[in-house]
């Protein structure tokens, strides 16, 4: 999973700072109207981004709203739905009178642009989100305490704004809970067992010495051991410290007990999103938001299942030519087997699954990221409710690395023989492969360099597992059978999804049969469900993507036949961002017939 993608869920991803592509040149080689056009609005679009989401902002290198930390009030929500809208409705005039002075990448431009515009305010017209969400992944309580980790502070005027940010928490968790009482009075609420996780956060976060908490310790870490930049003193850690304290220790503390009090008796047993006001348009508008496809969550919910039998008697073949004594004994074995002891030698053990893999890549691609990456244990305070791992996309100002963040909690209990197709997931030639190349493509707009279309990027991250097989990067009967449950896994997911959010699932049927196709642990599973539950339609995107991606591929080797290039596909697949996979399809097309007209 690419945690800046799930950051903005309920909206548009929000990442860096903005310039944008050279725009398409008229006679007197001056950029047409049309192209200057489509400038003006990807500019502002990513503005009014970034305006929004100040801390995104920092995240990806642009230091000028570091003071800020945003504001979940309805005004402000109001009045970003209208700038959207705005942008919306001048996009749809450049399209309908000037698309013939489009080049084709300005084309590609265009429908990210219309898609980012169109399924985000849908989401929010529909769902309501700010309503009734209670997140124990990417609610406030996990992403403030990970502002240190990008609010870095090399000088006392970052600082000071370090500090006016923490100040801020208590207002802003006050317009979270009247959000939230809001949505109480319509009938939205969040599922129990999501409010549950969270208030379990809270407490174990409040029980922290506000010295000794998240928000202060990564600070003083980075400074290392030559100590605080000029300028902040004992004094300026005192009033850190008391921040923590105050407003920032407060602003949490009233939040656990609105959870407690006021939302926990009213919150929903039944968990899929279909049982708010207007659910079942919500879900829709959620899929089309995660794929980019119109696809009805029964239709979804039947591929799931063929796609489930298929790689079911994947696995069996691989386990009868192996000579052991069925699937299901064999999943159970390597499920039970002991991982290893300590957290370090986990780290250790990724890392070099992450170097394989590196030394591979010039086999399958032409071009690869300068953007380097880095292995890093996801955090106390949130690794139990966090999945087996992530990627962290780096910021544009190199300030430090990308990070590939692993679960090292409990590290006997992880399954090394699926942490292979984890790495060559998230890391190489998955997230970060594709993300780097994206962010570091100055020929791109920023926006469409650092958002697009979670089906492109969680289909991308799922092909590179099955691409890393033909790389040989697996290398042993156990690491490809770990591949194939993680296929497994997606393919479920679609079932799950579906069954929960569509089709009336309870908690307990969705952990049974993620379960029994997986032999996943059930600790995992039921954390699995749970992002289900809160982050709907989202896990859709894995398998509708990587199935798309590999549908094309075929295409391109059955057309072109011997003088298919696998890494002039990859190439192109990757060289305009995550785009809509319609888009993509139509991207991809016209290089296969670009390639058959040259050969004639």
């Amino acid at each position: 999973m690419r945690w800046t993608s799930v950051l903005g869920l309920w909206g548009g991803v929000l990442l860096a700072a903005c310039s944008g592509a050279a725009p398409k040149r008229g006679g007197a080689g001056e950029p047409t109207r049309a192209s200057r056009a489509l400038t003006d609005l990807a500019h502002e679009f990513w503005r009014e981004q970034m305006r929004h989401s100040p801390t995104w902002a920092t995240a990806l290198g642009d230091r000028s709203r570091d003071n800020e930390l945003g504001d979940p009030s309805p005004a402000e929500r109001n009045r970003h739905e209208s700038a959207r809208q705005a942008l919306l409705e001048r996009l749809t005039v450049l399209q309908r009178s000037q698309a013939h002075d489009l080049t084709e990448r300005e084309r590609v431009t265009a429908d990210l642009l219309r898609f980012e515009l169109e399924t985000a305010l849908d989401v929010e017209a529909l769902c309501q989100g700010d309503m009734w969400v209670v997140d124990q992944l990417a609610g406030p309580q996990v992403t403030f305490a990970e502002i240190p980790n990008f609010h870095s502070v090399s000088n006392a005027a970052q600082g000071r704004a370090l500090l006016e940010r923490y100040r801020q928490i208590d207002a802003y968790l006050a317009a979270h809970v009247a959000n939230l009482r809001a949505g109480l009075a319509e009938g939205r609420t969040a599922p129990r067992i999501n409010v549950d996780r969270v208030v379990r956060q809270l407490d174990e976060l409040l029980a922290v010495p506000a010295a000794e908490s998240p928000f202060v310790v990564p600070v003083y870490a980075a400074f290392g051991e030559a100590g605080p930049p000029k300028g902040l003193d004992e004094a300026w850690r005192a009033s850190l410290v008391a921040a923590v304290e105050g407003e920032v220790y407060g602003g949490f503390r009233a939040y656990r007990d609105f959870l407690k009090t006021e939302l926990a008796p009213r919150a929903r047993e039944t968990p899929g999103v279909v049982s708010i006001p207007g659910g079942d348009v919500c879900y829709r508008a959620r899929i089309r938001r995660e794929t980019g496809l119109e696809r009805g969550p029964k239709q979804v919910h039947e591929l799931g299942l063929a796609e489930v039998a298929r790689i079911e008697a994947e696995m069996q073949r691989i386990v009868t030519a192996s000579g052991r004594d069925g699937l299901a004994a064999t999943l159970q074995r390597l499920s039970r087997a002991e991982g290893l002891a300590t957290s370090d030698a986990l780290l250790d053990y990724n890392r070099e699954l992450v170097a394989r893999a590196q030394a591979a890549l010039p086999r399958a691609f032409g071009r690869l990221p300068r953007t380097v990456v880095e292995l890093k244990a996801i955090e106390a305070f949130r690794e139990k409710d966090a999945p087996a791992a992530y990627y962290y996309s780096a910021p544009r100002d190199g300030s430090r690395p990308a990070y590939y963040y692993v679960n090292t909690y409990a590290p006997r209990t992880r399954l090394l023989y699926k942490m292979a197709a984890l790495a060559f997931h998230e890391a190489v030639p998955g997230h970060h492969l594709q993300v780097a190349l994206a962010s570091e493509n100055a020929e791109l707009p920023e926006f469409q360099r650092e958002m697009g279309q979670t089906a492109f990027v969680e289909g991308w991250a799922l092909y590179a597992e099955s691409l890393a097989d033909e790389l040989g990067l697996y290398r042993t009967a156990d690491e490809k059978l770990g591949q194939l449950s993680y296929e497994m896994w997606r393919a479920v997911r679609l079932v799950v999804d579906t069954g929960v959010h569509a089709l009336g699932w309870s908690r307990q049927k969705a952990i049974d049969y993620l379960v029994e196709k997986t032999g996943n642990d059930r600790g995992e599973s039921e954390n699995e469900v749970d992002r289900y539950i809160i982050w709907p339609g989202q896990a859709l995107a894995y398998k509708l993507g990587q199935l798309e991606i590999l549908a094309l591929r075929r295409q391109a080797e059955k057309t072109l036949g011997p003088r298919f290039d696998l890494r002039g596909f990859h190439d192109e697949v990757l060289g305009q961002g995550a785009v809509p996979l319609p888009t993509l399809r139509r991207q991809v097309e016209a290089w296969i017939a670009a390639r058959v007209a040259g050969a004639d």
